[in-house]
């Protein structure tokens, strides 16, 4: 017997509990201090916007649209990456 539709539907449910234990550990979203809004995770520096590229659309569509990725940018340390705000 094939059991190939249940493993996925198995693995699928996984992926969404993961993505939902995620955004309750608040994993990647924006860090605010009382001076900035929105700080560089590793200098605490204010972040600056920058262009989504095409894997950023991507991972958006991939996480089901629970998270609001934006792409960031740190004059300071250089740091680039996603955040996600509530």
């Amino acid at each position: 017997m094939n059991d190939g539709f249940l493993i996925l539907f198995i693995a699928i449910l996984i992926y969404i509990l993961i993505l939902w234990i995620l955004k309750e550990l608040n994993f990647g979203r924006k860090i605010s201090t009382k001076t900035c809004n929105n700080c560089c995770p590793d200098c605490n520096e204010p972040l600056s916007r920058v262009k989504r590229i095409l894997l950023d659309k991507i991972i958006y569509h991939l996480t089901f649209r629970m998270f609001d990725f934006k792409r960031y940018f740190c004059n300071e340390c250089g740091w680039e990456g996603l955040r996600w705000e509530k």
